[in-house]
């Protein structure tokens, strides 16, 4: 018999439970250009596909840090998570950092 040492962490640290997928949403709400990083549906969406992709994950969480910014890239991203939370049948968790104004939100 071959001796784990997995078995010694505490429970919370062996990886056994579920593990929640974390996206973060950091920026100015836009488009982004080379000499200003912005958050839009083109930068959210790999990170968001990844996260819904999970079979295993019973949820996702979504951290928001943004002053805001376009309200039509804000949609999208809003309508995009929405829509993979119930193709997926995903618990959607947002928390929100430093700032998160209607817009981002």
């Amino acid at each position: 018999m071959a001796f784990s040492f997995k078995r010694l962490l505490p429970a919370s640290m062996r990886g056994d439970g579920p593990v929640i997928p974390v996206v973060r949403l950091s920026g100015a709400i836009g488009m982004a250009s080379p000499f200003r990083p912005g958050l839009s549906m083109a930068t959210a969406a790999g990170p968001l596909e990844k996260a819904f992709a999970d079979k295993k994950a019973p949820a996702v969480a979504i951290v928001i840090n943004s002053p805001g910014g376009s309200p039509v890239q804000s949609h999208l991203i809003y309508s995009r998570i929405r829509q993979l939370a119930a193709e997926k049948s995903k618990t959607v968790l947002v928390y929100v950092e430093d700032v998160a104004p209607p817009a981002a939100t």
